[in-house]
């Protein structure tokens, strides 16, 4: 009887099962792709309807530096999904912003006129505060030489340790002045 009953729930199992694959993209197209990159701090996050789309969140940044582009003190930002009344909305691969959350931000302008993070997470660097360095660290980008070699992403990576502000900012500007496609 076993045997029957394991089968089947193995068959139903299959029947439902799907995945989703993130390949990453070069830091290269992130930076090249956002026409707004600034580093700053969430102080609002709302969630609304919206007729076309579902639920999204708008987040409004606290502008602390403005690394390419212009901005005001103050950005909005919509990612796809959050909470409306009893209704949650989740996308895979979509950033869930917090208030207080800090971070560098890679946007680009969306079909709507609203800032969008380029390639949903891969446009938000988080600040984490290290209390043994007490530095604010940024994780590594994928960055062809610096950070990567051609091929598969390996995790645990040296090069992809952990960087300071400063040196993920100057990494962000070099990245910048290199003319396109170069490096590859």
């Amino acid at each position: 009887m076993l045997p029957r009953v394991l089968i089947v729930a193995v068959l139903l199992m299959g029947a439902s099962l799907s995945a989703t694959v993130f390949v990453p993209t070069e830091f290269r197209e992130v930076v090249n792709d956002a026409g707004l990159i600034v580093r700053g701090r969430i102080t609002d996050v709302r969630a609304e309807v919206v007729a076309d789309r579902g639920i999204e969140s708008i987040g409004t940044i606290s502008v602390d530096a403005v690394i390419k582009g212009a901005a005001d003190r103050f950005v909005a930002v919509r990612v796809p999904g959050g909470v409306v009344g009893a209704t949650r909305a989740v996308m895979v691969g979509a950033p869930r912003l917090s208030v207080n959350e800090q971070a560098v931000f890679f946007l680009k302008r969306g079909s709507d006129n609203y800032w969008r993070p380029i390639g949903l997470s891969m446009g938000i660097y988080r600040l984490q505060y290290d209390r043994a360095s007490r530095r604010t660290l940024v994780n590594a980008p994928v960055l062809m030489g610096p950070t990567a070699s051609a091929g598969r992403v390996v995790r645990g990576d040296v090069r992809r340790a952990p960087m300071a502000v400063p040196e993920f900012e100057s990494l962000v500007r070099l990245v910048m002045a290199a003319p396109s496609g170069g490096g590859r």
